[in-house]
């Protein structure tokens, strides 16, 4: 009976239960870390056994074959180092495009700079299946190496291996070798880098938080359109015409106000996508009546709240200059930085910040100190004479421990379906000695 009792609770239910019952919560630990096929078979042979008088060993092995059913040893979720899963022993696998989706959902391509070379780029045909993801700053020989040598379906490299167009996949430069091993391999490369700096909660914000601020904005604001239609159309039509053109007009855009004067003549108003301009000009040109006071106006992008470049905080008690390298050392794991001061440097109240090279993002903004992997000479002389202290990390260091986060963050966003590993062997390239 005991026995009989053990197969049916994996697939029983608990809910009468109390949330805190040992029972529901053996229950509940059974279902997420059994296989779906194990499950299935397990109330296939539930429904069998429960109708038996008695239990018969010999009948639940040759149920068991039949269904070919597989049993794992089940082991108690704990914290594990950061190269091994998050989550159970075993992970079940998710097809790469779902994985870039819901990649999407937290750091979209569309929140990255022009110039900037993000998403999928390297594709192994379908289907591809990922069971294990390896998480890099950037892609190099020995990470390549490394991400074999764990099995790994698909990297998230930073960087992107890819930046520039590539002519030829040959055996003469490093990069173009990296691409034909993961080709060959049926490895997949994905790379978020300036998405990861611009969404609310990546880099920049990671970067910051060393600091314990009140208020944090972005050095650049992130906008966007507010949705398809930008664009904002009026003009004046005869009535008569404007009947006629309804139908067109919904083909083009979205009908938002029709006002009928009494010169027998109407306002028409409508939204539309700028691709959408020419075929919606085309026809009111068709068109043989009168009209006049054609209007078309862009619609403004909207701000979207903690996006965008770098981050800027002002900070809820000062600091002196010596305890802000403290805090940053801390923070980035670093036995040593650059610091440039500016000359009567005082206690520190904001600090803005751009991971990588944040001379660009940087240059002009009002802050006590910057923070950033890498300035030139010129760009910190003129920080420190205009009165704003440099502290200098070198570039990936200021990058590279936000990856903790994110492998959380995927752990979520995956439901837990794929191991999530950190490099062991990325590092920055350049060491002080």
């Amino acid at each position: 009976m005991c026995m009989m009792l053990l197969i049916v609770m994996p697939v029983s239910t608990a809910m009468v239960e109390r949330s805190s019952s040992t029972l529901r919560l053996v229950k509940t630990y059974l279902k997420s870390t059994m296989r779906t096929e194990l499950l299935g078979g397990l109330r296939f042979v539930s429904s069998r056994i429960c109708s038996m008088k008695c239990f018969d060993y010999k009948v639940l092995k040759t149920i068991s074959s039949r269904l070919q059913v597989s049993s794992r040893r089940l082991v108690p979720v704990r914290k594990r180092s950061s190269s091994v899963e998050v989550g159970t022993e075993s992970a079940v696998s998710m097809e790469l495009s779902n994985v870039v989706k819901r990649f999407h959902q937290f750091a979209s391509p569309g929140l990255a700079e022009s110039w900037d070379n993000v998403g999928l780029l390297v594709e192994p045909s379908p289907p591809h299946t990922v069971n294990t993801i390896l998480l890099t700053n950037d892609l190099t020989p020995p990470v390549l190496d490394e991400a074999l040598a764990l099995k790994a379906d698909m990297v998230i490299s930073y960087h992107p291996p890819i930046f520039t167009g590539l002519k030829r996949l040959c055996q003469r430069d490093w990069k173009e070798r990296t691409v034909v091993r993961c080709l060959e391999n049926r490895l997949a490369v994905y790379s978020p880098h300036t998405s990861l700096d611009c969404v609310a909660g990546g880099v920049n914000d990671w970067l910051l938080s060393c600091f314990d601020c009140e208020s944090v904005e972005p050095v650049e604001q992130y906008t966007a359109a507010g949705g398809d239609m930008s664009h904002v159309v009026r003009v004046d039509l005869p009535r008569d015409s404007t009947l006629d053109l309804r139908e067109h007009f919904h083909q083009h855009g979205r009908l938002v106000d029709i006002i009928d004067r009494e010169d027998e003549r109407t306002w028409v108003t409508l939204h539309c996508a700028a691709r959408s301009l020419p075929g919606l000009i085309s026809c009111l040109q068709s068109l043989k009546a009168d009209i006049s006071n054609l209007q078309i106006t862009e619609l403004a992008k909207v701000p979207r709240v903690g996006y965008g470049m770098g981050r800027r905080g002002r900070l809820s008690q000062s600091v002196s200059v010596e305890a802000a390298v403290n805090l940053v050392k801390s923070h980035l794991g670093l036995n040593h930085v650059r610091l440039a001061r500016a000359p009567g440097a005082g206690e520190v109240l904001s600090v803005a910040v751009c991971a990588g090279s944040g001379a660009g993002v940087l240059r002009g903004v009002s802050a006590d100190m910057y923070v950033t992997g890498e300035m030139s000479h010129h760009d910190v002389l003129h920080a420190v004479h205009n009165g704003t202290s440099v502290i200098l990390c070198d570039h990936s260091n200021t990058e590279r421990g936000y990856f903790s986060l994110l492998k959380t963050r995927l752990h979520d966003l995956l439901n837990s379906k794929t191991k999530i590993l950190l490099s062991e062997v990325d590092s920055d390239p350049l060491k002080i000695v």
